[in-house]
């Protein structure tokens, strides 16, 4: 089952503990950051933790030079939507 996680928080481990538990039962994680979620992106134990995971932010928001992060657009983001059975947001 693929999931989708927004995050726009600056306080999120709650999320990435929820999002790892997901994991473990199979899912598929799919994660979504902007607004203030952004800086998480920035952080190396952030992306070490979650490795397991496919990371994206919003073009417009936060391009990130590191290729394990993707920014996307809006049509790239229906896309996930679509592909996702369950939703969750951190905002």
């Amino acid at each position: 089952m693929n999931t989708i996680i927004l995050i726009s928080r600056a306080h999120s481990e709650t999320a990435f503990k929820l999002a790892k538990e997901l994991y473990k039962d199979g899912s598929e994680i799919h994660m979504l950051f902007m607004g203030r979620g952004t800086h998480h992106l920035s952080r190396g134990d952030v992306l070490k933790e979650l490795e397991f995971a496919k990371l994206y932010t919003f073009e417009t928001e936060f391009d990130s030079p590191r290729d394990q992060i993707k920014a996307i657009g809006y049509e790239e983001f229906i896309e996930i939507l679509e592909k996702c059975e369950r939703t969750f947001t951190w905002i």
